[in-house]
Protein backbone atom coordinates (compact mmCIF):
# COMPACT_ATOMS: atom_id res chain seq x y z
CA UNK A 1 0.00 0.00 0.00
CA UNK A 2 1.73 3.13 -1.26
CA UNK A 3 0.41 5.76 0.76
CA UNK A 4 2.98 8.87 -0.44
CA UNK A 5 -0.21 10.36 -2.54
CA UNK A 6 -1.72 11.29 0.88
CA UNK A 7 -1.53 14.56 1.99
CA UNK A 8 -1.01 15.78 5.56
CA UNK A 9 -4.34 16.99 6.08
CA UNK A 10 -5.43 13.42 4.64
CA UNK A 11 -2.85 11.85 7.23
CA UNK A 12 -4.50 13.73 9.92
CA UNK A 13 -8.18 12.95 9.36
CA UNK A 14 -7.41 9.40 9.26
CA UNK A 15 -5.37 9.65 12.51
CA UNK A 16 -8.42 11.70 14.33
CA UNK A 17 -11.07 9.27 13.06
CA UNK A 18 -8.89 6.29 14.56
CA UNK A 19 -8.15 8.37 17.34
CA UNK A 20 -11.69 8.87 18.21
CA UNK A 21 -13.05 5.47 17.28
CA UNK A 22 -10.07 3.52 20.26
CA UNK A 23 -11.61 7.00 22.64
CA UNK A 24 -14.78 5.18 22.34
CA UNK A 25 -14.17 1.29 22.72
CA UNK A 26 -13.52 0.66 26.23
CA UNK A 27 -10.92 -1.60 25.28
CA UNK A 28 -8.82 -1.67 21.76
CA UNK A 29 -5.58 -3.74 21.17
CA UNK A 30 -3.05 -2.30 19.25
CA UNK A 31 -3.89 -4.74 16.08
CA UNK A 32 -7.39 -3.63 15.98
CA UNK A 33 -6.05 -0.06 16.12
CA UNK A 34 -3.55 -0.52 13.16
CA UNK A 35 -6.56 -2.14 11.16
CA UNK A 36 -8.60 0.59 11.76
CA UNK A 37 -5.88 3.14 10.50
CA UNK A 38 -5.30 0.73 7.32
CA UNK A 39 -8.79 0.81 6.39
CA UNK A 40 -8.96 4.59 6.68
CA UNK A 41 -5.82 4.95 4.43
CA UNK A 42 -8.02 2.37 1.88
CA UNK A 43 -11.57 4.34 1.91
CA UNK A 44 -8.95 7.68 1.17
CA UNK A 45 -6.96 6.26 -1.55
CA UNK A 46 -10.37 4.76 -3.38
CA UNK A 47 -11.67 7.92 -3.62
Amino acid sequence: MDISGLTQEQMKEILLKAYKIGQEKESMEVKELIEEIKQQILTVLVK
